[in-house]
């Protein structure tokens, strides 16, 4: 076991799904479902890292296509584009040697959800992401002594259980959200939308299959204007707004989810709140201090507490 915390790195260091930049965006969203990534590093032939695309990327491509084009098999042919049209480039990555403050500090400052390792040569050799760093807080048993309702979103962007698939694509895209709490008329919550759910109908209508009578087929609206309900997830993860900021974070750990809907909110009951794994992240290091993000990343090995340096 490593004796500091600037050899955390080989925790994150996995079996990493990388895609070169002539691979289709189509084929991304299919790689990132079959893994369960939101990320994947784009890399050369040598695996040097050049890029890297979220599903927030195919979201977006998703949302500008169902605007410019009218029929499936159009939508279909502008996400077979090669990744290297929507990747973000100027990747910013981190080294073996980084530890948890440089790589809090990366992800907090760019505002983003993960971070590839690189070897000197720019060799991909694994991903940190916000979800590794949230089981870190999630691992102890020990409170924080922060209420999920100091650090959660209150300002959360809904949909209406009466609206279609397209208007929750157009709202993740343009709100650059990854995921809406579907809400019935009566502003109770039904079940939340993901990203995921978005690429896993996008593969699964876009997927080759036996063509309909060419009259019908064609056209998108049936499988874009399909209810919300059909994709929601209806059991919803949720925290207390009184519950300690571990519970949240172990939560999202054992679900395996990026955000909780938040109950339990005096006096605003008609309205939702939301945590995810970037307000523990990104919010708590702002509101709190980086250092104690970092004491609360500590973790145990063999009844030793490793200190962060």
């Amino acid at each position: 076991m490593p004796d500091r915390a600037s050899d955390l790195w080989w925790l994150f260091t996995r079996q990493t799904v990388c895609v070169t930049q002539d691979e289709s965006i189509i084929d991304a969203a299919r790689l990132m479902l079959d893994r369960n990534f939101r990320h994947l590093p784009v890399v050369t032939k040598s695996s040097k890292a050049i890029g890297i695309i979220s599903a927030q990327d195919i979201v977006d491509s998703l949302n500008l296509s169902l605007q410019s084009y009218s029929s499936r098999s159009q939508i279909k042919d502008s996400l077979s584009i090669p990744i290297q049209k929507i990747m973000s480039p100027g990747i910013i990555v981190v080294e073996p040697g980084d530890g948890l403050t440089e790589i809090i500090k990366k992800l907090v400052y760019h505002n983003i959800g993960a971070l590839p390792v690189v070897n000197e040569q720019g060799i991909v050799q694994g991903i940190i992401t916000l979800r590794d760093l949230i089981a870190l807080v999630g691992m102890s048993s020990d409170p924080l002594k922060v209420r999920v309702s100091e650090i959660m979103n209150t300002n959360v962007t809904t949909i209406s259980l009466e609206e279609p698939f397209i208007k929750a694509v157009q709202l993740m895209s343009r709100k650059r959200v990854r995921r809406l709490p579907v809400l019935s008329t009566k502003n109770k919550l039904m079940g939340v939308i993901t990203n995921k759910d978005v690429l896993r109908y996008l593969v699964e209508t876009t997927a080759n299959k036996k063509e309909e009578q060419e009259h019908i087929e064609d056209s998108a609206s049936r499988e874009f204007n399909i209810p919300i309900s059909d994709l929601m997830t209806k059991d919803v993860i949720t925290i207390n707004g009184d519950d300690d900021l571990r519970v949240a974070a172990s939560r999202m750990m054992i679900f395996g989810v990026g955000g909780l809907v938040v109950e339990g909110r005096p006096n605003l009951e008609d309205k939702i709140g939301l945590i995810t794994e970037r307000d523990i992240i990104r919010t708590l290091s702002i509101k709190r201090t980086l250092g104690f993000l970092l004491q609360a990343m500590q973790y145990e090995s063999e009844g030793k507490q490793i200190p962060i340096k």
